[in-house]
């Protein structure tokens, strides 16, 4: 899961999302809103891993029906010689801790997170 993580939240397609919503809104985002997203925000790490997490936990048991066998949860359950449904209360706690950061980024904004943006 460690080395799994880092990979695949580049690798996902949402920080692209995170840009790409960015662009078409009014002035308030500006090139530092920009840099400020590339720079990987906490609260921008924190919503791609939900979304990993959740989509890794949605496509389990289709994934496994389909022989696509070296899914996250398959890695995590034989890494750590857990139960399937304990493999998901473990990434359910991952996604519980990243909406904590959410909620902590949204009510506790620095000088270098852009209001504008998050709203």
């Amino acid at each position: 899961m460690e080395e799994y993580m880092p990979i695949a939240l580049v690798s996902c397609g949402y920080p692209l999302l995170t840009i790409a919503s960015c662009v078409g809104m009014d002035d308030s985002i500006t090139e530092e809103t920009f840099i400020w997203a590339f720079n990987d925000p906490k609260i921008c790490r924190a919503s791609n891993t939900i979304c990993r997490l959740m989509s890794d936990i949605v496509s389990h048991k289709f994934e496994q029906e389909r022989g696509h066998v070296s899914s996250t949860v398959e890695c995590y359950m034989k890494q750590h010689g857990v139960s399937m449904q304990e493999a998901y209360n473990e990434f359910y706690k991952k996604i519980n801790n990243a909406s904590k950061d959410i909620n902590e980024e949204c009510l506790t904004p620095t000088a270098a997170t852009p209001r504008s943006a998050l709203n």
